[in-house]
């Protein structure tokens, strides 16, 4: 007989501190000059069309972008890239940009 034990857990997030934190990267992202485009390959993560939309707003704004295809991301790959500012990891929708820019100090 296989006992099993329901537990009840409520997980919490800091949501002013990622609204700040957010608001940080994109403050810093205005003033950079070369941006890497990191599109997911590992299964169906990347998204051709939110990479376009990614890489013509960054035209746009009159800035550099260089497209990188990683499985994963690791800090140890992302140092290796000395000539971009920051990283904007493209997934699935738009919105999750916000979340994944990397800035490098």
């Amino acid at each position: 007989m296989i006992l099993i034990e329901k537990k009840l857990t409520e997980e919490f997030y800091n949501h002013d501190q990622m609204l700040e934190n957010r608001l940080t990267a994109i403050k810093y992202a205005k003033n950079i000059k070369r941006f890497g485009l990191i599109l997911g390959t590992l299964g169906r993560q990347g998204n051709l069309n939110v990479l376009k939309n990614f890489e013509n707003k960054i035209n746009l704004l009159g800035k550099e972008n260089v497209i990188i295809l990683l499985s994963e991301i690791f800090p140890d790959k992302i140092k290796l890239f000395k000539n971009i500012d920051a990283f904007i990891q493209v997934y699935f929708d738009y919105m999750i940009f916000l979340s994944s820019i990397y800035i490098i100090y």
